[in-house]
């Protein structure tokens, strides 16, 4: 498996809260749901005051592997939930990254 994790800063003018409410909410999830390839999309919530400047949320997307996920990156589909994040996400701030995953506890 592939995935991109995205670290998640809030818009200026919105709560935490709202934030996350925008992420979790039907109108984002159902658009970056038909980005192709995605077999996973986890939202972590960041507590607002467990560090001073630490993002609003991790986003994590999960592809079959590179070549797949990187396609999606550069798909219209991703594109159209990227240009809907705008609308309440700092996109200079907010970034992703390409990692590998090990699991050492199994």
């Amino acid at each position: 498996m592939s995935k991109v994790i995205f670290i998640i800063f809030k818009k200026s003018g919105f709560s935490h809260e709202e934030c996350i409410a925008e992420l979790r909410s039907e109108r984002h999830v159902s658009i970056v749901s038909k980005v192709k390839g995605l077999n996973k999309e986890i939202v972590n919530d960041v507590h607002p005051n467990s560090y001073p400047n630490a993002p609003d949320a991790i986003g994590e997307l999960w592809f079959d592997n590179d070549e797949i996920m990187a396609l999606a990156m550069n798909s219209p589909e991703m594109a159209a939930a990227n240009e809907d994040a705008k609308s309440f996400l700092d996109m200079e701030k907010t970034y992703a990254v390409m990692v590998d995953e090990y699991d050492n506890v199994n």
